[in-house]
């Protein structure tokens, strides 16, 4: 119950500064509508989706990690305690490898469509 109320607070401080960057776009000149994605193209849209995903996963992954610690320390020798901390430790660096494959996955498609 501690963890999900730790995530409460530890969530909307992670995700607030990055949403203020959206005061960044410049506005129109002319008093018309203003693109409020700050993009004109797809690929760029996605990058900056991707960016933000991995802005708020990382953390995350990283509380999620001592959180696993903790379970291994506070396992204290117990098998199911022990077996339930790896489950969650497996599922932690799987998901920190799925945002880091993607993040890695964009770059090269970026890349090779750079060069062509």
């Amino acid at each position: 119950m501690k963890f999900s109320r730790i995530l409460a607070f530890v969530i909307p401080a992670i995700v607030v500064p990055s949403v203020a960057f959206a005061a960044l776009c410049n506005s129109p000149v002319s008093g018309g509508l203003s693109n409020p994605l700050c993009t004109n193209n797809l690929s760029v849209f996605l990058a900056n989706i991707l960016k933000l995903v991995a802005q708020i996963a990382f953390p995350l992954i990283v509380l999620f990690l001592v959180y696993v610690g903790f379970l291994f320390v506070s396992s204290q020798g117990n098998p199911e305690k022990i077996k339930e901390a790896r489950e969650y430790f497996f599922w932690a660096v799987l998901g920190a490898l799925l945002v880091l494959g993607a993040q890695a996955l964009s770059m090269a498609i970026k890349a090779t469509v750079d060069q062509l």
